[in-house]
């Protein structure tokens, strides 16, 4: 297998280099903007506040999201997100005062640990990032090899690092009892409903436990 970004590095960058350029290189939110809009984005799903979440094509596995954040979790105006990345944009721009036709050239909005279906983790503002154009092959869903392996674990590392305090409580969200309780009974009132086919309950019980995993690097 011929990658690349293999044969551009070590010959003409050492992977050490080029990881740091990345890392330093990526505009993150300020710290203190970080804790302003996580404390908010938890106010609005305890308010019952309209939230966004990355849709799917299957619209009745969307409506099963809408389902579970409504009973779970008490929020029922989650809805899909018109464009699947207005919602984290805008929160982006609004936070860190950066907008990418105006301030940035050659960036990008990256989520950092995915699960856009979770509501908490499609607002957070500690899961997502500018990052250089040129990294893309390497963070994208796509990318394939030892190399983007490598920096998508150093990425995601740093990150934990950085903001360890929010992701740490994020993680204490999704391991709680209480909820964890609240999902199986969910889930459990979803295959007994003849509404639903068992193959479709599946997939979506599938997806959800996914979504809200702890994040562990």
């Amino acid at each position: 297998m011929i990658d690349a970004y293999e044969a551009l590095i070590p010959e003409y960058i050492s992977e050490e280099e080029f990881f740091r350029f990345g890392l330093e290189k990526t505009i993150y939110i300020p710290d203190h903007q970080v804790e302003k809009g996580w404390e908010a984005l938890k106010l609005k799903l305890k308010g019952n506040k309209p939230l966004f979440m990355r849709g799917g094509k299957d619209a009745v596995g969307n409506q099963l999201y809408f389902e579970f954040y409504a009973r779970v979790l008490k929020n029922e105006q989650v809805k899909k997100d018109p464009s699947n990345s207005q919602a984290p944009t805008k929160m982006m721009e609004d936070l860190s005062g950066y907008k990418k036709s105006k301030d940035l050239r050659n960036y990008q909005l990256n989520p950092i640990f995915a699960r856009s279906k979770n509501i908490l983790c499609f607002n957070a503002p500690w899961n997502f990032a500018y990052t250089p154009n040129i990294l893309d092959p390497l963070l994208s869903v796509d990318g394939r090899g030892e190399l983007a392996k490598a920096y998508k674990k150093a990425f995601q590392t740093h990150c934990y690092e950085k903001f360890k305090p929010y992701i740490d409580e994020f993680n204490e969200m999704m391991n709680n009892t209480h909820f964890l309780r609240e999902t199986d009974e969910y889930l459990h009132n979803l295959y007994d409903n003849s509404m639903h086919k068992k193959e479709t309950v599946e997939v979506f019980e599938k997806s959800l436990r996914e979504e809200i995993a702890p994040i562990v690097v």
